[in-house]
């Protein structure tokens, strides 16, 4: 006895059977080929600003990095020390306030009060200069760090880079 074969012209009826058929041959093929573009997944991004520009290197990117975190330091830093300048020239008031009230009551016909007094206010106009060097230093810095965040907004700013990259820096390699 002869195996017969199936004939796919005579065997169907219907154009209907023949169209899904084909449709379920195709579908494996299909699967396969999401499958595997799923396993690729796209690059992430990061960026600074708007980041609509070109992308950054990896080298590039370490210097964007290094130049933010240098940023971000100092700000935190001179928060800091605009709080102690703060408290200082908060004490400078309430001592010149105090010698000003001094003053009205030191008995000047007696030298040693009067000498009390003028070292009192002689120890008061050092701390006010040594102030004023501490807001001259401060003032510079303020101006140093605005240079360094220019320099940043203009070598970063609106650049885009690849997450695999700032992963990478950030491990230390």
């Amino acid at each position: 006895m002869m195996t017969r074969f199936a004939n796919p012209r005579t065997d169907f009826p219907t154009d209907a059977m023949r169209h899904f058929t084909r449709t379920l041959m195709i579908l494996p093929l299909l699967a396969a080929s999401l499958a595997m573009a799923a396993d690729k997944p796209a690059k992430k991004e990061g960026g600074f600003g708007g980041a609509k520009g070109a992308y950054l290197t990896r080298d590039e990117l370490r210097v964007c990095l290094n130049r933010q975190n240098k940023v971000k330091t100092e700000d935190a830093e001179m928060l800091k020390e605009k709080a102690e300048i703060t408290g200082v020239k908060d004490e400078l008031v309430r001592s010149g306030d105090e010698l000003k009230q001094r003053l009205e009551t030191v008995d000047r016909t007696v030298p040693e009060a009067v000498s009390a007094y003028n070292e009192a206010l002689a120890a008061r106009d050092a701390r006010v200069d040594a102030y004023q060097k501490r807001v001259d230093a401060f003032n510079a810095r303020v101006l140093a760090n605005q240079a360094e965040r220019e320099a940043f907004g203009t070598a970063c700013n609106n650049r885009r880079y690849f997450d695999e990259d700032e992963q990478a820096i950030r491990r230390g390699k």
